[in-house]
Formats: structure tokens, sequence, C-alpha cells
């Protein structure tokens, strides 16, 4: 049963409770009302409050509404003022959908017919049941459905054949393709209203689909430089050596060619690294390079190291000797056994590159390795007048040049590839030191080569 008071009973009342300051001793005072009533009377009769409108009696609220309540509440907005936005006359009825959210979730806040509502039809008869009984109604949604499947299926289709193509978020170039190839057999109108392509953005993309491909000779040059750097280039390079070639077009444009062609571009995976520290046997000089690896002229900073690569049925190690004049590869050698015959024949290629007179201060780095503190490795650059500097123990970043170009050549041409022998692995180590010399561009040089480098520098002493 509903008690209803009086206005002069409600006076009464917060009245009594500004005397006492509490709602307690109002309550055992008066006798009336209850704690939640006497609560909205006192607020209700502050100045500039919002009032609660009242609403009738069994409105019921959906669980979308009661969700958002909770969401609120959870974010720290004041109950009071929920309510009054929700017209929810007893502010308590929020503190119930919470406790409901808590305990049930979502469900918790739906009624029994939400819930299956939401649940969706279980059965034959309950989804034909829910279909609309006029016939011409039928027929529409019938030819909606039709369209809307032949939709997804041309989607698909492109999603096949490019990766890059994300359903449900097409370009109105690609819904443009597939309003097009359904043109025929469907009613441009209803095609327009599946794919959610506006009237003037397919008359727009047709007419661009329409134009020639101005850049089709860009694309078939991109594909040869591409292939001919066995997928080493990315778009800078290839677009340096397009520049060379006398092809003038921007490297946004090479990059955007890249993507639509799908074209790529090899790069690494991080795995162990090989190691050949076999500890102090011998002093190590002093490393005065300091990661400076940068020389004025040729054979003046060498740099060495020894890296492995895995086939299936072995591994291949490659020692090679890098000039930091310009990142010469001066010589090298591979072995199936990271061996100290491996580094020793290495050295004797290089020493010999040497000019019989030379002048300047040559200095070989290289890390810690049990290779470099041999006896024999010593004696030989002692003969040669050639003076070794080593990293610190443990620290890669001090010989960081020569990791990098392990990295570059591994990115390039070892990563993203199947190798099933070391003899076919140890084939492409010798024809990539030939490209890396004499073909791959190097953009730190200008865009050239380095062999072409050395051509000019050598042309420049002799004039």
């Amino acid at each position: 049963m509903k008690v209803m008071y009086t206005a002069e009973q409600k006076r009464v009342a917060v009245a009594t409770f500004r005397r006492y300051k509490s709602y307690a001793k109002t309550l055992r005072v008066l006798g009336y009302p209850s704690r939640h009533v006497l609560f909205d009377w006192v607020r209700g009769s502050r100045p500039g409050c919002r009032k609660v409108t009242a609403r009738a009696l069994y409105r019921r609220y959906a669980w979308q509404v009661k969700l958002g309540a909770v969401n609120r509440m959870l974010g720290g907005e004041s109950v009071i003022d929920i309510a009054a936005d929700l017209a929810v006359t007893n502010h308590m009825l929020l503190y119930q959908w919470m406790h409901a959210w808590h305990l049930d979730g979502e469900e918790g806040l739906m009624t029994r017919s939400e819930r299956k509502q939401r649940e969706g039809y279980k059965t034959r008869a309950q989804l034909e049941a829910s279909l609309p009984d006029d016939p011409v109604e039928l027929r529409r949604l019938a030819a909606r459905l039709l369209v809307d499947k032949a939709v997804l299926e041309q989607e698909l289709d492109l999603v096949k054949k490019d990766a890059g193509v994300i359903p449900g978020q097409l370009t109105n170039t690609s819904k443009t393709i597939i309003t097009q190839s359904l043109r025929g057999r469907l009613p441009l109108t209803m095609l327009l209203d599946s794919t959610g392509l506006r009237a003037n953005s397919y008359q727009y993309a047709r007419t661009a689909l329409a134009r020639p491909d101005r850049l089709a000779g860009l694309r078939v040059r991109v594909h040869e430089i591409a292939r001919s750097s066995g997928f080493t280039y990315g778009s800078p390079r290839i677009w340096t050596a397009l520049r060379r070639a006398g092809t003038v077009v921007s490297e946004k444009v090479v990059r955007r060619v890249m993507k639509q062609e799908h074209i790529p571009v090899h790069y690494a995976h991080r795995k162990r690294h090989y190691s050949s520290y076999e500890g102090e046997s011998t002093p190590a000089p002093k490393d005065l390079v300091k990661r400076d690896f940068h020389a004025k002229e040729p054979n003046r900073l060498w740099l060495t190291d020894v890296s492995e690569f895995a086939a299936r049925n072995g591994k291949v190690y490659l020692s090679p000797v890098i000039d930091c004049y310009d990142g010469k590869v001066v010589a090298y050698t591979t072995s199936r056994t990271p061996d100290k015959q491996l580094t020793q024949s290495m050295l004797e290629q290089a020493i010999g590159t040497l000019p019989a007179r030379r002048t300047n201060f040559l200095i070989l780095h290289s890390d810690r390795g049990g290779h470099y503190r041999a006896a024999e490795w010593i004696e030989a650059l002692n003969a040669a007048g050639v003076t070794r500097f080593m990293s610190r123990k443990g620290c890669s970043p001090d010989n960081a040049a020569c990791e990098g170009f392990f990295g570059r050549m591994k990115t390039e041409m070892f990563h993203e590839r199947t190798w099933n022998t070391t003899g076919e692995l140890e084939t492409a180590i010798h024809r990539y030191m030939a490209f890396y010399n004499n073909q791959r561009i190097k953009t730190s040089l200008g865009g050239i080569t380095i062999n072409e480098h050395r051509n000019q520098l050598e042309s420049t002493l002799t004039n």
C-alpha cells in the first residue's frame, strides 16, 4: 500500500531534519516517512536542486539504458544526477541495477523477453515466425538478400587476390569494381545500396578506372629493379636506381607502386648470434677506434668478424674484411667450420690487396674472438705493418659497423628464404659479395656503387 503525505507533513519533516541535522533522529521524532523518502524531500527543498520528474508507476527500462546507468556510476557520476537524467523516481533502483550487473553481467539487467530476443532463433519455426506475412515484403527481402550475397562473394574474391583488402572497409575503387562486375545481372541501385557507394562516387571511380594506367611503364621498371636486386631494395634504393636511369618520379609513388604490386622486401628475424670468444688467451690491445668507423682514405681502417649462416644440412661461416672508407669488402672467405684457417686465409687475401708502397697507417679492428688472439694472426699483422685494435669484452657496439654489414647482408640475401644445402648457401654468398661491391647502390655514396666510387677516386688521383 502506497502511503500519501500532505504538503504540511513534508514541510514539518524537512524543518525537523534541518533542526537536528540527522535523518535517523528525525525519523525517531516524527515516526514517518521512510529514510529514502525523507532524503528525497530534503534534497528537493534545496534551492537550485534538480527535481525528479514523476513517471508512470510501472515504467520499464531497456537493458541498454540500465547498462548505461551502471557505466556512469562506475565512472564516478552522482547516482542522484543519473536518476534525474533517466527520470527514475527512486534512485535506489540504480543500486539494484548495479548489484544485478555485478552478479550476472549484462544478462542480469535483461528481462526474460530481452534474453530470448538476444539469444536469437534456435529453431526453424522461430525464424519463420519472425518473417513478415506480406508476400510483397518477402519478395523485397529475398531480392535484397540475393544482392547482398553476390556482393559478399565478390568481396571475398578481392580479399583472396589482395591481402591488403580489409572486409567491410573497402575503398570506393574496390566497391566500384564489385559493382561493375555485377551490374550486368543485378540492378545498379540495389548494388549501390548494398555496397554503401554513392552514385556520384561510383561515376567518379568508374571514370578513373577507365583511364589508361599512366604508371604502367613504371610498374615494369620497378619489378625489374626489385628482381635484379634479389628483392633486397626498398623504395629508397629503387627510387635511386630509377633516377640513375633517367626516370623522374617521387619516392612516394615508388612506395605506392611497390605496395600495389606486392613487391616483397626481405627483412631480418633475430636469432642467436655466433660467438667466437674463447677467453683471454693473449693480451688484448686497447680499442682506440672508440666506435668512430670513418676513414678519409682507403686502407686506413679495416673491420673484421665472423658470422654464421644456417642451411638445413649444416652451417656456413663467413669471415670478411670491411674497409671503413666506403664499406668495400676487401677480402672474404667461407668455411663449413669456424676454425682459425677461415680467418687466417682471409687475412692473407686482404694483405695481398695492399699496394707495395704503403704510406698510411692501417688499423684492423676486431672483437675478442679466439681467431684474433692466435699467434699466427698476430705474426701476420706484425709482418704486414698492420696495427690491431679490439673491442671490449662482450660489447658488440664497439664493432657496430661490421655487425651492421652482417645485418644488411642477411636481410637482403639470407632471411625469408629456405636454404636446403650449404653448397647452395655458399654460392649465394659469393654471388652477393660480387653484387655488394659492384652493383649494389649505396645512398651514403650519393646513389652509386662501391666500385664506381673507387673508380672515381682513382681517376681523381691520376689527374
